[in-house]
């Protein structure tokens, strides 16, 4: 189905935006559906079960908090459907944002309706008056987006510093135009941006080179981590000879909330003299992508041990509130069924999720410091210290994490890099 958004007199079509059914309606069915997982039959049991898996993500806004009350079964087939969706949800991250932006507007029109489409942010146009014209129909985010910065001579400034938002700044003078320049795979944007090469002279075997590659995400969905395996990387020059990577591994890193890109250094062997371009260069990187974040609330605090509850891929554990000095410590375990990495040796992700107390009137006390208490492959630990006016009988404790890690493979290809 098509929407439509009306921007400064000129009509944008907004494609695949409408929902299946609209919210009352899937509210409704998500409750219909939920009863009859407790019918008497099996085979209306299995139809409910389908059927909520089948409405996909917009379920998981309905489906019922699991209580003591649930029955086994009906909180079993509530876990899988959840888990299911949750994790087509998590999917759908690694697919590109489609956008239809036409006609003449202005910029910060354009970037409305950018944002509009894709849920992707930006900021630092605000004040800028430019006019655009676009032709974008059923384009990516990112091939949309560079065209507008290149008609209004800007540029993305990756050191921003605001999680999940692109800050735009003024293209340098020389700087050449972002579009024509990049290869868009998926949410992710590639671009080479510098070549480096060596040779020492008095040993000749001591030479190689190295491209730049700049790694861009659609800020909806900032991953926790990319790595290009060195495996999975190659290049040919103009004449189609291999050039042939040198090492071994994998190159990449964590990706810091407040950065908007990841410049990765590919290596390679040095080619012959009289190679003056890579024609090609073809990679498969990995990047974990959190999934929906979901929010865990506990309280009746100073009774509560080892209290237990689970979101798709998820289990958060709250092992108790405890007087630590001054401070209460809430001590929390988070496990994934399914961490893909995420919880080993870049676990700093964690570490940034949205934590905090509730008071009665509903106004939030963040914490203090943390620690961890406990480091897994699956499973990590965490003491949370806050400074309380009351006992924590007065509050609740929420965390809020992603219900499922997804690791997915990005193709892409760079061609006609110039050589130094």
């Amino acid at each position: 189905m098509l929407g439509m958004l009306l921007i400064a007199g000129s009509l944008v079509v907004v494609v695949g935006q409408a929902p299946a059914e609209a919210p009352r309606d899937l509210e409704a069915a998500v409750r219909r559906l939920v009863r009859q997982l407790d019918s008497s039959e099996l085979a209306a049991r299995d139809e409910a079960e389908r059927a909520l898996i089948e409405l996909g993500p917009g379920v998981l806004d309905y489906l019922p908090r699991i209580t003591a009350r649930t029955p086994a079964e009906v909180k079993e087939r509530l876990g899988r459907v959840a888990q299911a969706v949750e994790k087509v949800a998590a999917e759908a991250v690694g697919k590109a944002s489609r956008v239809t932006l036409e006609g003449e507007m202005s910029l910060a029109d354009a970037i409305a309706g950018l944002t509009a489409q894709t849920g992707n942010r930006l900021t630092g146009y605000e004040d800028r008056s430019a006019k655009v014209n676009l032709k974008a129909q059923d384009a990516t985010f990112w091939e949309t987006l560079d065209q507008i910065l290149d008609q209004a001579s800007l540029t993305i400034n990756p050191f921003g510093g605001r999680a999940n938002m692109l800050t735009v700044q003024s293209r340098p003078e020389m700087e050449l135009p972002r579009y024509g320049r990049a290869n868009y795979s998926g949410p992710f944007r590639f671009e080479a941006i510098r070549v480096q090469t060596r040779r020492d002279l008095r040993n000749p075997e001591v030479q190689g080179m190295q491209v730049t590659v700049d790694i861009s995400w659609e800020p909806r969905n900032t991953p926790i981590l990319i790595s290009q395996p060195l495996a999975e990387l190659s290049a040919r020059d103009e004449d189609g000879v291999a050039i042939e990577v040198d090492g071994q591994g994998a190159r990449g890193g964590r990706v810091s909330p407040d950065i908007s890109s990841l410049e990765l250094d590919l290596p390679f062997q040095l080619p012959e003299r009289g190679v003056s371009k890579i024609a090609r260069l073809k990679g498969t990187l990995s990047a974990l992508v959190p999934g929906r974040v979901e929010s865990f609330e506990f309280d009746n605090l100073l009774q509560a041990k080892d209290v237990e509850k689970r979101r798709a891929s998820v289990t958060v554990i709250l092992e108790g509130v405890r007087k630590n000095g001054d401070l209460y410590e809430a001590l929390v375990r988070v496990r994934y069924d399914e961490a893909a990495n995420a919880l080993e040796s870049h676990r700093e992700w964690i570490y940034n999720n949205d934590v905090f107390m509730l008071d009665a009137k509903g106004r939030r006390v963040e914490f203090a410091t943390l620690n961890t208490t406990r480091q897994e492959p699956n499973e990590v630990g965490i003491g949370y210290l806050f400074a309380l006016e009351s006992q924590p009988a007065d509050y609740k404790f929420v965390y809020r994490t992603p219900a499922v890690i997804i690791n997915s493979r990005i193709d892409y290809e760079l061609n006609d890099i110039d050589l130094p």
